[in-house]
C-alpha cells in the first residue's frame, strides 16, 4: 500500500499543490518555535511553550501558533526515541517515560500546528515514521513529520546525504498512510541536499546561521525562497551564532520574521530556536525560572539565562565529587577549564550533574609548543625581536596555514568535550599587559607584528605601499608611524577580528548553540593612547558583534589599580563592544610581592558585579581553595539578595 503511494506521490508530477485536496493552497504563515531536549538547557514546562507560540504568532497578521516538535536525537549511529516504543531496528532506541504528551494535548486545546520531527542518523526513516505517528497521529494539532537532513545518514557531522526525489516520495507516502492531510518537511541549509524535483506535500526549511546580518540572512532566505518556488519553505532563526546582530534589533523574532516575510513571498513557517528561547521570551515566575538579566546597555537580550559566576582551573588532581559539591556550596555557575582538565574523565559528566555550565579555555595565539618547533612562527616586534617576553610568547597572527590549524583544533575539543561554551584567551597582538603599570610611557609598549609576511599583507592594503620597507621591522615600523599610523591600527585590528570570526563559524557550525567568551585586555578607550587598538589589536565593536561575552581581565592589585577601576572597565568595554561583558578579578597576589586583603578582595568583587556585568570570574580556584577567609567572603557576597 505505502509503494503505491510512493508511485502515485512520483506519477503526480511536481507541482504546488496536487493531492493536497487544497491544503497547501489555504497556507496560513506559522509561527512560533523549535523545540528540542537539549536546545534551551532547561525545559520551563508545557504551559511556557504554549505562551512562546503565542507570543510569536501575534507578531505576524494571521499567523498560527506553530511549532517544530523534535521528539528523537541523534544517539550513537542512530537515534533515541523521547517516548517509549519497540522498534525492530538496533538503530532506534526508546525512552521509558513519554516526554510529548503532556505538550501536545495542551497544543490540541488552543489550536497549534505541530510538526514532529526526528534526527535519524542511520536509522530506518520509516520504521521512525510510524513509530511516531502511530503515538501520536491521534492528534489533532499534528499536521506532519519532519526529517533533519544534516542528520540523515551522518553521524560525525551536521551534513546528511542528498534526499532523492524517490526517497521523499516514499516518505511522504508512509506519513499519510496514517492521515492523508499530512505533509514531510525536510531541513537543511544546502538546496542541493533535498529532492531535486519533487515538491508535491513538501515543506522546506531552511536552518542556515552563521550569518552577519540582517541583510545577508534575508538575501541568503530569498534565495532559498526562489529555489523551491512556488512550494512553501520556512525558517529557523535566532541562532546564537547570530546573535551579535540580532541582540541590536527592537524585536529581533518580529522584525527578523517581517522581513523574511517582505522578501519570500512563498514563506509558510517561521520558526524561534530553542537555543535562545530563553532569552528572548523569558520564562515567567510561575516556571519557577529566573528571567534574564539586561547585561547588556544597549540592548535587553542577555545570552544567559542567570548571572555567570565563574572560576577558571587549569589542573586538579584531588577528588572531582569533592570539587563540584565546593562549587555547588560556594555558588559557582560555571567553570572555565584548560582543555586537559575538561578532558580528564568524569569531569564534564559531574558538571553537567551539577549544572555548572563547562567553557574549554583555548589560547590562540600563546603557542608555545608550535614555537618551539618551528621559531620562524614568532611575531616580531618592530625592533626586530621574536615577540616574546618572560613565559608571554606569540604566534604571528597572519599565517594562513597557523590560524587554519587553530581553527581545526578548537573544531576538535569542541566536538570531542561538547563544552557549554569556548572561551578564547590570547586572542590578540603581543603584549605582556601583566607589567603594564599605570604610569609606564604608552610609546615604550611594544608593538607587533612587523614579520616580512605580515608586513607584506598590509603593503596589500595601501595605495602608497612603494616605500614600505617590508624586510626591515625598524625602518617598517618608522615608515608606518610617517605615513600609515591609523592604517596599521585598523589592519592589526582586522587581523585579530578576523581570526576570532574564523574560530567561532567553524566551531559554532559543529556545535550551534556553543557560546564563546573572548578575553580582552583590562584598558579602557583611553588608556595608554589608545593601546587597546594601538597596541592589543582588539577592536571591542568588531569583536563584541561576533562573541556572546568579552571578558576583561581586570586584575586590579597586580596592575596597581583600585578596586573601583574593575566596575569603570566593565563599563567601558560594554559601551565599546555593546556585548555583555563578564569579569574577570583575580583572588591572590600576582607579579608583586604585596599581599592581596581579604577586604580587598571583597571591595573588588562587589566593583565587578556593578551594572552593566553579566556577572564576574574569579581568577583561579587554587587561590580561594587554600584560603578560607577569601572563600568564606566570596559566598557572602554571592549569597546576598540582589
Amino acid at each position: 500500500m505505502v509503494a503505491a503511494l510512493a508511485a502515485a506521490v512520483l506519477a503526480s508530477g511536481c507541482g504546488p499543490t496536487g493531492g493536497d485536496g487544497g491544503q497547501e493552497a489555504e497556507r496560513w504563515v506559522g509561527a512560533g518555535f523549535r523545540f528540542s531536549a537539549y536546545g534551551p538547557g532547561r525545559d520551563p514546562g508545557a504551559e511556557y511553550w504554549l505562551r512562546v507560540g503565542q507570543e510569536m504568532a501575534a507578531r505576524f497578521d494571521g499567523a498560527v501558533p506553530e511549532t517544530i516538535w523534535i521528539v528523537s536525537r541523534l544517539h550513537g549511529d542512530g537515534t533515541e526515541l523521547n517516548f517509549p516504543a519497540q522498534p525492530a531496528s538496533p538503530l532506534i532506541t526508546a525512552a521509558q517515560d513519554d516526554h510529548n504528551q503532556a505538550a501536545l494535548e495542551l497544543f490540541d486545546r488552543h489550536g497549534f500546528r505541530v510538526w514532529l520531527q526526528v534526527e535519524p542518523g542511520h536509522a530506518p526513516v520509516e520504521e521512525l515514521i510510524h513509530l511516531v505517528l502511530e503515538r501520536y497521529g491521534s492528534h489533532p494539532s499534528v499536521v506532519g513529520f519532519g526529517i533533519d537532513v544534516e542528520w540523515y545518514q551522518s553521524t560525525e557531522r551536521p551534513e546528511g546525504k542528498p534526499v532523492t526525489d524517490a526517497e521523499a516520495a516514499a516518505w511522504l507516502a508512509a506519513i499519510r498512510s496514517h492521515d492523508p492531510s499530512y505533509r514531510l518537511f525536510l531541513k537543511h541549509w544546502e538546496a542541493t541536499k533535498l529532492p531535486p524535483t519533487l515538491r508535491d506535500g513538501l515543506l522546506f526549511i531552511d536552518d542556515s546561521q552563521i550569518l552577519p546580518s540582517l541583510d545577508a540572512m534575508v538575501a541568503e532566505f530569498a534565495e532559498w525562497g526562489r529555489s523551491f518556488a512556488p512550494a512553501p519553505v520556512a525558517f529557523q532563526f535566532g541562532y546564537p551564532s547570530d546573535r551579535p546582530w540580532w541582540r541590536q534589533l527592537a524585536d529581533p523574532p518580529r522584525d527578523i520574521g517581517q522581513a523574511i516575510l517582505a522578501a519570500v513571498p512563498n514563506a509558510a513557517g517561521l520558526y524561534w530556536v530553542d537555543f535562545t528561547v530563553l532569552d528572548v521570551f523569558p520564562p515567567g515566575p510561575e516556571t519557577g525560572f529566573v528571567p534574564p538579566g539586561a547585561a547588556s546597555p544597549a540592548n535587553g537580550y542577555d545570552p544567559t539565562p542567570r548571572p555567570i559566576v565563574g572560576v577558571k582551573i587549569y589542573d586538579f588532581e584531588g577528588d572531582l565529587g569533592t570539587l563540584f559539591a565546593e562549587w555547588k556550596e560556594l555558588g559557582i555557575t560555571t567553570v572555565f577549564a584548560s582543555v586537559e582538565l575538561a578532558a580528564r574523565e568524569g569531569f564534564r559528566e559531574l558538571a553537567k550533574s551539577a549544572g555548572i555550565e563547562l567553557y574549554v579555555i583555548f589560547p590562540v595565539l600563546y603557542a608555545p609548543e608550535e614555537l618551539a618547533e618551528d621559531p620562524g612562527l614568532y611575531a616580531v616586534t618592530a625592533d626586530g625581536r621574536p615577540a616574546k617576553d618572560d613565559w608571554v610568547q606569540f604566534a604571528c597572527p597572519s599565517r594562513e596555514e597557523f590560524r587554519q590549524r587553530r581553527a581545526d583544533q578548537a573544531v576538535e575539543l569542541v566536538r570531542r568535550l561538547r563544552p557549554d561554551g569556548l572561551s578564547l584567551d590570547f586572542i590578540r597582538h603581543f603584549v605582556f599587559w601583566e607589567m603594564v603599570a599605570p604610569d609606564d610611557d604608552p610609546a615604550g609598549l611594544p608593538d607587533a607584528c612587523y614579520c616580512p609576511h605580515c608586513l607584506r599583507r598590509f603593503a596589500a592594503t595601501l595605495d602608497r605601499a612603494s616605500g614600505l620597507p617590508v624586510d626591515d621591522p625598524a625602518a617598517a615600523a618608522a615608515w608606518i608611524r610617517a605615513n600609515a599610523a591609523e592604517e596599521w591600527i585598523r589592519f592589526k585590528q582586522e587581523t585579530i577580528s578576523a581570526l576570532a570570526w574564523q574560530i567561532i563559524q567553524a566551531t559554532k557550525a559543529v556545535r550551534s548553540h556553543l557560546r564563546v567568551n573572548l578575553h580582552v585586555v583590562p584598558w579602557r578607550t583611553g588608556d595608554f593612547d589608545g593601546a587597546i587598538g594601538r597596541i592589543a589589536g582588539q577592536d571591542r565593536a568588531a569583536l563584541g558583534r561576533i562573541a556572546d561575552y568579552l571578558s576583561p581581565m581586570c586584575y586590579s592589585h597586580m596592575l596597581y589599580r583600585p578596586p573601583e577601576w574593575i566596575a569603570s572597565v566593565v563599563r567601558d568595554v560594554a559601551e565599546a563592544g555593546d556585548c555583555p561583558v563578564l569579569p574577570s578579578i583575580q583572588v591572590a597576589p600576582a607579579y608583586r610581592e604585596e599581599t592581596l586583603s581579604v577586604e580587598e578582595l571583597e571591595a573588588c568583587l562587589r566593583a565587578a558585579l556593578e551594572p552593566p556585568s553579566a556577572g564576574v570570574v574569579f581568577w583561579e580556584w587554587d587561590a580561594i581553595a587554600t584560603d578560607p577567609d577569601k572563600a568564606a567572603v566570596i559566598r557572602k557576597v554571592l549569597h546576598e539578595p540582589r
